[in-house]
């Protein structure tokens, strides 16, 4: 029997009819990327590999799936084997890729970062602010290592005046969520420190993946002390990056954000004592021109109707002093026709009783005088010493002060003062310049 002869194509059919028949339609099969490219069609060519041996794998352009991959990654494939028949090789058409091993931890981090931002945990109005001159901070982080060393460097160079506290802590493997959550306990029960950093050198996805607890997300949360995140490199993201008040770029990077340079620092302070003096002389010279003119106000509302009060104290001393000279002549006048009438008829006695009378008379009215003179000398007195009273340097010195806003209006209610604001209490001899930091109703 003569052997039968086949063409390329007839071969190349057998072969892919073989192979679409017997070969499951979709299976699974892992491996690790080379040659990834994608053609100006959209299609994404790569092969598959392992230790020995190659497979040819297409993504066509329609499929709808993540295409953010690259060389060197390890992938678990779905799909199914065909023949690409102008070449004769056999191929597989991808319909599902992902990262294995890693991907299946992806997988669970963005189920867990969906669940959590779902609830909140990740949202800017539950973060807590951070200290501007922080006093004293925990570090959470492995005793070992660069990571420790950079940062306690950074800080010394910063702000040598920083107080630092060192949890160690586990910050890798099996266990070290608890490690970490420990120390957050640990300084949320002693209130020693500003601020919390929790910090880990680069690493891989899997060093990483103990930040992706959600424990250790919740505790974060918990924290009534701000937490700095500073957990590999850039480029690498965890839900405790997410959760805290705020994620540095990398371990050194947090150490130099959570403090001013104290160079810094004295620049400000210089740069303050300036504005302060500056805005104390303005103050100052408000105040003069304040006082300039209260005096004037004071001066015609207080000293006017007193010198009208002494101007008419005057007008009545002048007009008792003509009643009485008029008195004390009528009385001479009577007096000399008295003595006429005396000598005229010679009655010693009625002399000797009128000249009595006379006299009584004159003790009389200068009685009347002087007490009519000490009344309105107590009057005025009176006038003097309320004008005293008024005085408001008078009044301060009793105890009493002013307490003015921010744009110098009289404050003289709790209505009129907001939490955090910022008064001024002008006493006898200064101003004291204070923050509202409670407010209490009392009835007086």
């Amino acid at each position: 029997m003569e052997d039968k002869i086949y063409t390329v194509t007839q071969i190349t059919e057998i072969l892919k009819n073989l192979i679409e028949d017997n070969f499951p339609s979709n299976f699974k099969i892992t491996g690790e990327i080379t040659n990834w490219s994608e053609s100006p069609s959209g299609h994404i060519y790569f092969s598959i590999k392992d230790e020995d041996s190659l497979i040819k794998c297409i993504i066509w352009r329609s499929t709808k799936i993540d295409k953010s991959f690259k060389d060197g990654n390890k992938v678990l494939i779905k799909g199914h084997l065909t023949v690409y028949e102008k070449q004769g090789q056999y191929q597989i058409i991808v319909e599902d890729i992902k990262l294995s091993g890693v991907g299946e931890l992806y997988e669970k981090f963005l189920k867990l970062k969906e669940k959590l931002e779902k609830e909140g945990l990740f949202s800017s109005e539950r973060k807590k602010p951070l200290p501007i001159y922080p006093l004293s901070i925990g570090i959470i982080t492995s005793q070992t290592g660069s990571v420790l060393h950079d940062i306690l460097n950074i800080l010394k160079r910063r702000a040598p005046y920083l107080k630092k506290y060192l949890y160690p802590a586990s910050v890798q493997g099996e266990g070290s969520e608890k490690s970490i959550i420990k120390g957050l306990k640990y300084f949320n029960r002693k209130k020693n420190v500003d601020l919390i950093i929790i910090a880990r050198g680069g690493g891989s996805f899997e060093d990483l993946f103990v930040f992706n607890d959600e424990r250790l997300a919740r505790e974060i949360a918990k924290s009534k002390i701000p937490v700095v995140s500073a957990v590999g490199h850039q480029t690498d993201f965890t839900i405790c990056d997410f959760v805290s008040d705020l994620r540095a770029p990398t371990p050194s990077a947090a150490a130099e954000i959570i403090v001013k340079n104290v160079d810094d620092i004295l620049d400000f302070l210089t740069r303050s004592e300036i504005e302060l003096k500056r805005d104390l002389i303005k103050k100052i010279t408000n105040k003069k021109q304040t006082f300039s003119s209260l005096k004037k106000t004071f001066f015609i509302s207080t000293i006017v109707p007193i010198n009208k009060k002494k101007e008419k104290i005057g007008f009545l001393l002048e007009e008792m002093e003509s009643i009485l000279n008029k008195k004390i002549n009528d009385y001479k006048n009577r007096k000399d026709l008295l003595k006429n009438t005396i000598l005229k008829y010679s009655p010693l006695l009625k002399i000797v009783e009128k000249k009595n009378f006379i006299s009584m008379m004159k003790n009389q009215m200068t009685l009347d005088l002087k007490n009519r003179f000490s009344l309105l000398t107590k009057d005025l007195k009176m006038l003097k010493d309320s004008l005293v009273n008024l005085n408001p340097s008078q009044i301060l010195k009793r105890g009493y002060s002013i307490v003015v806003d921010a744009q110098k209006n009289t404050i003289n209610s709790i209505k009129n003062i907001k939490i955090n604001s910022n008064i001024d209490i002008i006493l006898s001899d200064g101003v004291v310049q204070s923050e509202v930091k409670k407010i209490k109703e009392e009835k007086i």
